[in-house]
């Protein structure tokens, strides 16, 4: 009888104990619900038309966000969309997946219309990426206008390295004092 009052006794000690916890830390300083929120510094400095704005809370060391956001290479323009080809495009539309994979997308610009009828412009080939076609998956719900702009623009500056000597890693700094051959 006895150590059955105490567990629950011990029961209502810890119940309260944890809902202290909770009600202490959902609780902010005054000044702190008072002060609106700024964007960081940064963010404001690498706002631009077709860039997405970072997230509030980031920390601009953390490497994370930029892979999420397929900004490792560049904000925007061809090294982004490079970046974009390779995470989404590259393993359907590359020289090893044989002939009855998806077309080379080298020389997509110099041909009258996209596979699936639809013209070969700007437009058309955003309009094939955000809705798919026969054989091609559709990425309106994983890409942004701000991707696309980036993927078109990699497409019409010379799509699509040889894998056999992809692009250079443009962090990567190779110290060749010592080398001799």
């Amino acid at each position: 009888m006895q150590s059955s009052r105490a567990r629950t006794i011990l029961a209502g000690i810890a119940i309260l104990a944890v809902a202290a916890i909770v009600i202490w830390a959902g609780r902010r300083p005054a000044e702190q619900a008072a002060a609106p929120a700024s964007p960081p510094p940064q963010a404001a400095a690498a706002a631009s038309p077709q860039a997405a704005p970072e997230p509030e809370n980031t920390d601009p060391d953390q490497r994370s966000i930029r892979i999420y956001e397929f900004r490792k290479a560049a904000d925007s323009g061809p090294d982004r969309g490079r970046e974009i080809f390779y995470y989404k495009c590259w393993f359907c539309h590359n020289e090893f997946a044989g002939p009855q994979s998806a077309p080379d997308l080298a020389t997509v610009y110099k041909r009258k219309q996209l596979l699936s009828g639809r013209p070969t412009t700007d437009d058309g080939i955003k309009d094939e990426i955000r809705n798919g076609g026969a054989g091609m998956a559709a990425y309106k719900y994983t890409l942004s206008e701000a991707d696309l702009n980036d993927l078109v623009s990699y497409l019409k500056s010379g799509c699509c390295w040889n894998s056999d000597s992809p692009p250079p890693n443009p962090r990567f700094r190779a110290n060749t004092a010592g080398l001799t051959q």
